[in-house]
């Protein structure tokens, strides 16, 4: 009899953890650029994880317990990435992190989650090689960048006839990861590049990179940046007078938001890109999430928004279904979800790689118009 009660005291000890989830907030965080550059981006995918959060709270929480979130701000610096990550997963022990933006800080911050074992989702990164790095901590919570080149190149150069490509990209994983990914695709289409040229974020002056592509014979200009940025570029285009010469292409669609149509225009009118979300996508789930957001923040959602939501969405049913706050079996979890929002039906490969549609977008009179899918990338 002793020894039954000695062995069954030191399986109690030895159990893990949280092995039921305990009545308490359940700690998640969040690494987002809210000043810098890159704020209004960041933000925008920030308002996506609190009304997420605010509607899984309002509904009871996940099986009681509320979300209690820890918001911290990388400012789009790697080294400020890690720091906050460090601190969310050694001080406030979360359970989840939901981040980075830039593909530079979410690298960054890929050590730090697997040395850790927390789960680290990011819902806007679209650098390839993060999902290819074989940490099983890290997930991608959106397409990337080869997925929507797959979709994308072979409408503009079938449909559009854009077989010269010119790049203007933001010189990070992000930009140049994109060029590489859609080099790849216009190869197996013939179609060439003949103009590449690399800015830094927050440059103001895209004069002499517009000039050197007046030169060129690129019918079609393809730009990889964000909000910002890219409002500027379009600007100088324009001003330079290279006029309707090229196919403007914005295939991450990094600018299709309200912000950017506000600063450029009228000058927007005929860009064209691919995108996992944008307001018109005309499902019942995609608009009920549109006036839902709009009621909130007044204003439409894009897919930065959608992003932060549905990845605050996947991440709660993780623990849910997990039951624990064992970090270990949510994400075990988070690998084999089948989740189905605005965006429509997703899940997530070996890699944990987010497998989901594409729609290709173009701007008519301030609007993103669906032209065509939804696109499989499978």
């Amino acid at each position: 009899m002793v020894v039954f009660l000695i062995l069954a005291l030191a399986l109690m000890c030895a159990a893990p953890a949280f092995s039921e989830l305990p009545k308490a907030p359940v700690r998640i965080g969040v690494v987002l650029p809210i000043s810098g550059p890159i704020a209004y981006d960041g933000t925008l995918a920030l308002n996506g994880v609190k009304m997420a959060v605010d509607e899984i709270n309002k509904a009871g929480g996940i099986s009681g317990n509320e979300i209690q979130l820890f918001v911290e701000d990388s400012a789009g610096i790697p080294a400020t990435a890690v720091a906050a990550m460090e601190k969310l997963v050694g001080m406030e022990k979360v359970v989840a992190v939901i981040g980075d933006f830039g593909s530079s800080c979410t690298l960054a911050m890929m050590d730090v989650a697997q040395r850790a074992k927390v789960p680290l989702i990011t819902p806007v990164s679209l650098a390839p090689k993060i999902t290819e790095m074989g940490n099983i901590w890290m997930f991608r919570g959106c397409d990337n960048s080869a997925m929507i080149a797959k979709a994308f190149t072979k409408w503009a150069v079938n449909e559009k006839k854009a077989d010269k490509w010119a790049y203007i990209a933001i010189n990070t994983d992000y930009g140049r990861g994109s060029v590489d990914a859609f080099n790849t695709e216009l190869a197996k289409l013939g179609a060439k590049v003949v103009f590449t040229e690399y800015f830094n974020q927050g440059e103001t002056d895209y004069y002499p990179i517009v000039t050197k592509l007046s030169a060129s014979e690129a019918n079609g200009l393809c730009l990889f940046g964000e909000t910002v940025d890219l409002s500027r570029v379009i600007a100088q285009y324009h001003e330079m007078g290279i006029g309707d010469r090229m196919l403007i292409m914005d295939p991450t669609s990094g600018t299709f938001n309200a912000k950017f149509i506000e600063l450029t225009g009228e000058s927007a009118n005929g860009i064209v890109g691919a995108s996992r979300f944008v307001a018109s996508i005309p499902t019942p789930a995609a608009q009920k999430f549109v006036a839902d957001y709009r009621g909130r923040y007044g204003f439409d959602p894009e897919k930065y928004a959608q992003a932060g939501y549905d990845c605050t969405r996947m991440v709660s049913i993780a623990i849910e279904k997990a039951n624990s706050l064992d970090t270990e079996k949510v994400r075990e979890h988070l690998a084999a979800i089948k989740y189905e929002g605005p965006q429509g039906k997703a899940h997530f490969d070996g890699k944990n790689q987010l497998i989901i549609d594409e729609y290709i977008i173009s701007v008519k009179d301030g609007k993103f118009e669906v032209v065509a899918g939804p696109i499989s990338v499978e």
